[in-house]
């Protein structure tokens, strides 16, 4: 089972006292993973978030390419890693909407534990604790922005090589 000193780790739980993660921690369920499975799938809907407790994770997008004139067919680009001694989470935005559209595959690397957290459950406790909704919000509003930046820094990459690319 998850200990309170542990979960203190993520900085998604930044700031939060040792009482609100015990209340916390009531609603984390914990899964293992072996190489090489697949905890979540681009575009399949999801309702939960994962907590990388032990192990590494690739997250991939299928990205389509044009194999010869005519036909197209498709190929996962590796855009992350992830690892536990990080203190990772990942399939955040399932907190946000119901039946959220995952955006990434992610898969084990290595046999993975991870913790789940299901909208329906953080939703109630949150409910029912604003400050622990609202310290945890504001902490993952930080995660998502830092994700954003790296996303529109690495688009502006792509499209700049995009450009010289065409332009030869």
């Amino acid at each position: 089972m998850l200990e309170i000193e542990f979960l203190k780790k993520f900085p998604l739980f930044a700031g939060l006292s040792d009482v609100k993660l015990k209340s916390l921690k009531t609603i984390i369920r914990e899964a293992d993973y072996p190489v090489g499975s697949v905890i979540i799938k681009d575009g399949d809907r999801g309702n939960e978030m994962f907590l990388l407790i032990d192990g590494d994770v690739e997250i991939t997008k299928q990205m389509m390419i044009k194999m010869d004139n005519q036909d197209t067919g498709s190929k996962d680009k590796s855009l992350l890693r992830l690892s536990s001694k990080y203190y990772a989470c990942f399939g955040e935005m399932a907190l946000f909407e119901e039946k959220s559209e995952r955006s990434a595959t992610v898969s084990a690397v290595t046999a993975c534990k991870v913790g789940i957290l299901t909208q329906e459950e953080f939703t109630r406790l949150v409910q029912t604790d604003f400050e622990l909704g609202y310290i945890i919000f504001r902490n993952l509003s930080k995660i998502i922005s830092d994700r954003l930046k790296k996303a529109s820094k690495d688009i502006l990459k792509l499209t700049t090589a995009f450009v010289l690319a065409v332009e030869k």
